[in-house]
C-alpha cells in the first residue's frame, strides 16, 4: 500500500512537471505569435519596404510602431530603442515582405518595425 502512495505520488508529480513545461512552451508560442517585429529594408519620404510578410502573420491594414537602434558607448556596447514614428501597412507583396505607408514621425531603412498590439 505505502508503494502505491508513492507511485501515485511520483506519477502526479510527473504530470504536473509535463504540465508546466505544456504551459510555459506554449505561452512563449503565442507570445511570439502576438508580437510581429521585422525591420525597413528600402524607404522613400511616405513609402516603406518592409521585411515582414503574410508568412510572418501580417496583412493589410496593420500598423506598426517604427524604432531607429541607437548605440550607446560605454565600456562594452549597448544599444536603445528610440520611438520615431508610425507605418501602415498597404500591400502584402508576398510572404515574405510588405509595403506601409508612413502614417506619422519618420521611417528609415535599417529601422525595426513592431506591431502594435490592440489595447
Amino acid at each position: 500500500m505505502m508503494g502505491r502512495k508513492k507511485s501515485l505520488k511520483s506519477a502526479a508529480s510527473l504530470i504536473l512537471a509535463a504540465l508546466v513545461i505544456f504551459v510555459i512552451f506554449s505561452c512563449a508560442s503565442i507570445y511570439h505569435g502576438l508580437i510581429m517585429k521585422g525591420s525597413i529594408v528600402e524607404a522613400s519620404d511616405s513609402d516603406v519596404y518592409l521585411c515582414i510578410g503574410s508568412k510572418d502573420g501580417a496583412s493589410v491594414g496593420q500598423e506598426l510602431d517604427v524604432y531607429k537602434v541607437i548605440a550607446v558607448t560605454r565600456a562594452r556596447p549597448t544599444f536603445k530603442r528610440v520611438f520615431t514614428g508610425k507605418i501602415k501597412i498597404i500591400e502584402m507583396i508576398d510572404e515574405h515582405f510588405a509595403k506601409a505607408t508612413v502614417i506619422s514621425g519618420k521611417a528609415e531603412k535599417n529601422d525595426i518595425v513592431e506591431l502594435v498590439l490592440p489595447k
